[in-house]
């Protein structure tokens, strides 16, 4: 899968040809985008011929619908029950959708999904705590520039942390093309979810880019890949493995929930 950015710099045709190039990549549409980067993320979903999308922002998934594109809700869009599922197939032609990781195991035992319905479920990723169009580095190690402008979100790649007064860290990372991101201290790791709940999702998701926080990974992506194959093939220690690699991590909301 991959992501496309919350701003384009141009009418997004180098993304069109991305995917044009490589059939099997799957468009994942961010949560905000504001005005003409909509437009601009309609008009490369007119030209593109996916076999699916992922989309946490409705209005593109509705728009897929409209289109004959099959997609699926993302993880932002946080569905966390049974009737959330049946409107998103009924109201907005949805035809698979991720569960939300801040509910526990019980909770999710308890989703029905509809008929001819996939379900997605983020096994490892960053967790995203806030995303903002505004500067968060400007408090935190300065800049000359006063204002947010469209140089800004193109341009700016920067990374840096804050800890509160509790000695708990928050990683603010900008990418270009995309907004501010505040992520959690440590990764989500759960490879308990295959085991406690072996027959209710379709697919488990990784998410593997580089994002800066006190997770540390070991291994090269490749080798963290196979380790969660063998995971999905019951061999002993897998998830023992996992988590010598993959480290520190958290699955809090799991056992929490809400």
């Amino acid at each position: 899968m991959f992501e496309l950015p919350n701003s384009f710099e141009n009418s997004g045709n180098e993304f069109i040809e991305v995917f044009n190039r490589n059939s099997r990549l799957i468009p994942w549409f961010p949560a905000i985008l504001i005005g003409k980067e909509y437009q601009t993320a309609l008009y490369i979903l007119t030209q593109i011929n996916p076999k699916y999308i992922v989309s946490n922002n409705s209005g593109i998934g509705y728009e897929a619908y409209r289109q004959g594109i099959p997609w699926v809700a993302g993880p932002y869009m946080n569905t966390v029950n049974s009737f959330s599922l049946l409107s998103l197939k009924e109201n907005f032609g949805c035809t698979g959708s991720f569960i939300s990781n801040e509910i526990n195991k019980n909770q999710i035992k308890r989703i029905k999904k509809p008929d001819n319905f996939r379900l997605f479920y983020s096994i490892y990723h960053p967790i995203v705590l806030m995303t903002s169009k505004a500067c968060f580095f400007h408090q935190v190690t300065g800049c000359k520039k006063y204002i947010v402008d469209n140089a800004c979100i193109q341009r700016c790649e920067k990374s840096s942390f804050i800890t509160n007064l509790k000695g708990v860290s928050f990683f603010i990372n900008k990418q270009k093309g995309r907004y501010h991101d505040i992520h959690n201290e440590n990764n989500f790791l759960n490879t308990d979810i295959t085991r406690d709940i072996p027959n209710l999702f379709d697919s488990l998701f990784l998410d593997l880019r580089d994002v800066k926080s006190d997770t540390k990974v070991t291994a090269d992506k490749r080798a963290i890949i196979k380790m969660f194959e063998n995971h999905l093939n019951d061999e002993l220690e897998s998830s023992k493995t996992i988590h010598q690699h993959i480290s520190p991590t958290t699955d809090t909301q799991y056992i929490k929930g809400i």
